[in-house]
């Protein structure tokens, strides 16, 4: 009996294993989808960095200004 069930164990592992070697279409859409998301996220992250020195370097240039205006008072 012991070795019925291992044997069935063993069955059901290796169509399992094998079964999951090779990708349907569903799941390479869902790699597609991802790898897409990943891309699209890459760019905005990039856009975000852009911003962000763009603030940066604007509200560094108004206290320059500011400091100029007051310190000719």
């Amino acid at each position: 009996m012991l070795k019925n069930n291992l044997l069935l164990a063993l069955i059901c592992l290796l169509l399992f294993a094998t079964g999951c070697a090779e990708q349907g279409p569903a799941e390479k859409a869902g790699e597609k989808i991802d790898e897409t998301m990943e891309r699209s996220m890459d760019t905005v992250d990039e856009a975000v960095g852009e911003a962000e020195d763009n603030a940066e370097a604007a509200s560094e240039a108004i206290e320059d200004q500011i400091d100029e205006i007051n310190g000719g008072y």
